[in-house]
């Protein structure tokens, strides 16, 4: 297993010049060991939304990812275009492409910094997850099945609150921490950050068993309150599924001070 310093050292992508990346181990995801794990790249896609903040003048509101197939390990590439600029409001239009076809499209929306003052009657949003110091240390089970680097048992610090790949049950909560860099000599912004936290929803509350089933996500929706505080980013998510063979996860994100946002996943399922 890779050392806490190695892995603090290491990044989800490399760039290889211009608007190509190629995507490391640590992106790699739990249901094909060549591909990756649905946040890996929802963490480029925000950092290539944010490069279009305008020096800290705005940030991402919101981000709808649709994922057309797996993303492969390996070489991809990430353009983007404003398809509506402005000062107050920006839309950008993403796409991160694998193998020489289309893996995500996505439509990021930048909103602009300000201090609004507000009345007193709006409520504040108080901490509800169980703390980050009481919660269960995961250092095993389906989360390290081996020692193969991965993002969801080597990028990531996980301590469970509630569910988890073991559990089958439709909620589940849990803190995260990103521990290595999305690419190098980059600081992960705290968008960044709850971009890569949000699509553990499906993993963490299901109600159908690993390994019986599938249960893959064919989108991510991220909304942003405000940007999370600190680097810890928790997640309280409940997952239906319908006979049918699709399924709806609906996660909130939190931090410290609070819930911060909201994600949700449109689900493939069928049995194994």
């Amino acid at each position: 297993m890779a050392s806490p310093e190695e892995i603090a050292s290491a990044s989800l992508a490399l760039p290889k010049g211009g608007p190509k990346f190629e995507l490391t181990g640590m992106s790699r995801g739990p249901w094909q060991a060549d591909a990756a794990h649905g946040g890996a790249p929802a963490a480029l896609l925000a950092r290539e939304a944010e490069s279009h903040c305008d020096d800290g003048k705005m940030r991402l509101l919101s981000m709808s990812s649709t994922f057309f197939g797996p993303v492969m390990l390996g070489e991809i590439e990430i353009t983007s275009e404003v398809v509506k600029p402005g000062r107050r409001q920006k839309v950008i239009a993403l796409k991160l492409s694998s193998g020489g076809r289309a893996a995500v499209e996505a439509r990021a929306i930048l909103i602009r910094v300000a201090d609004v003052e507000l009345p007193d009657t709006v409520e504040p949003i108080e901490p509800t997850m169980t703390p980050i110091g009481e919660s269960a240390n995961v250092k095993g089970g389906r989360w390290f099945p081996g020692d193969e680097i991965a993002f969801h048992r080597t990028a990531n610090t996980v301590k469970v609150v509630e569910g988890g790949p073991e559990s089958v049950n439709h909620t589940g909560a849990a803190w995260f921490h990103l521990d290595c860099q999305v690419v190098p000599g980059e600081v992960v912004t705290p968008a960044q950050r709850a971009a890569a936290a949000a699509d553990f929803g499906n993993g963490l509350a299901h109600p159908v068993a690993f390994g019986e089933f599938l249960f893959v996500n064919c989108d991510l929706n991220l909304n942003l309150l405000r940007e999370p505080e600190g680097e810890w980013i928790g997640v309280v998510s409940r997952t239906d599924v319908d006979r049918i063979g699709s399924g709806l996860t609906v996660t909130e994100l939190h931090d410290k001070s609070g819930r911060f946002g909201s994600a949700s996943q449109s689900l493939y399922v069928d049995r194994t």
